[in-house]
């Protein structure tokens, strides 16, 4: 039982709160770190061999939150990269009215598909756009990837008040993630984004800078997209060059969709969601710099989804058909350009 003099402190201790409008207790409130994570797990069959395998694609844990109207964070790590523990995302934001600027590890804005959470993918396998645009041959001839995070600071101008206009301009290491190596030449990224939360939007974005390896590398893309509550139409191409012994040059594209049937609520499955990409790549390279393909994929799925806030749940079911005009030496007995079946389950909070 509590005291009358303890009771009492309390009350009056409260009071203060109680009295407080409810915009300054919503305000309040925003300071509580918000916690997030996502489990994405698949059975992928190949149809040309015969081989199939399980795999646990992503483990990601992470804290957002703000400490004050004009600072905010971000932390995230993945449990399940490739057997390790990696750091995502780590860094600082300061707010001004519509000019912020991001401290730490984070995305350097090339690519929204490169930038897409595995909840916010419609298909189980990422676009050519993301799996290769931003690879290129070391100095031994094996393919790497700056990958879509970086060490460095990131300007945004949102103008949305007055146009809908986003503005982003970042300085980054060029060493990917956990490696904070000293340069003597950061490299650059830039973009602008076009549109609101629906409707149509476009961006343009470049990256320039250098590989690890001291190779100069360029980057250009662009991107348009129309979002509507029941479906989405979106496409990318992206081109990346870099020198090794002369101008290497790829060039990546998709154009995908989907259509969102809504069930009736409190349903076991809240949405059934159909979907259809195609994506091509030119002069795209893997495991080395001999392994050069040339590809077409036509992907087809059916997404069933499963909503109980703040859990979000889907099932994917693709179907890939490639078309390689060239192939790598080592198609055979690669199943990367393979035609298969995959079946994924992701859930995220």
């Amino acid at each position: 039982m509590v005291k009358p003099t303890a009771a009492a402190a309390l009350l009056l201790t409260a009071m203060p709160l109680l009295a407080q409008p409810d915009s300054a207790v919503e305000k309040e409130k925003s300071y509580v770190p918000k916690l997030e994570g996502v489990v994405k797990v698949k059975l992928e069959e190949s149809l040309y061999g015969g081989r199939a395998r399980f795999d646990v694609r992503n483990s990601r844990l992470g804290v957002r939150g703000n400490i004050s109207e004009s600072m905010s964070y971000r932390s995230q790590i993945e449990l399940s990269n490739e057997g390790r523990l990696s750091v995502l995302d780590a860094y600082v934001a300061c707010r001004l009215k519509a000019v912020s600027i991001s401290l730490g590890q984070q995305h350097y804005a090339f690519s929204a598909d490169l930038a897409r959470s595995p909840m916010q993918n419609i298909f189980a396998n990422r676009t050519f756009v993301a799996k290769f645009a931003t690879t290129y041959a070391d100095t031994s001839g094996n393919v790497r990837s700056l990958g879509s995070r970086d060490i460095g600071g990131m300007l945004t101008v949102n103008l949305q008040r007055w146009i809908p206009v986003v503005l982003k301009a970042g300085l980054f290491n060029g060493s990917g993630v956990n490696n904070p190596v000293w340069q003597e030449h950061l490299n650059f990224s830039a973009k602008a984004e076009y549109g609101g939360e629906h409707g149509l939007q476009a961006a343009a974005s470049y990256y320039s800078g250098q590989t690890p390896y001291a190779q100069r590398i360029d980057m250009w893309g662009a991107e348009l997209r129309y979002i509507a509550p029941k479906f989405t139409v979106d496409g990318e191409v992206a081109q990346r060059t870099y020198e090794q012994g002369g101008r290497n040059t790829l060039t990546a594209a998709y154009l995908q969709g989907l259509y969102r049937f809504n069930l009736k609520p409190g349903a076991l499955v809240r949405y059934l969601a159909p979907t259809v990409r195609y994506d091509v790549a030119r002069n795209g390279r893997y495991e080395s710099a001999f392994g050069q393909f040339d590809a077409q994929r036509v992907s087809v799925g059916m997404n069933v989804g499963a909503l109980h806030k703040p859990f979000k749940g889907e099932v994917r079911l693709n179907f890939e058909k490639y078309i390689t005009s060239r192939k790598p030496g080592n198609y055979s007995v690669d199943e990367l350009l393979h035609d298969k079946v995959t079946l994924e389950m992701v859930v995220a909070f």
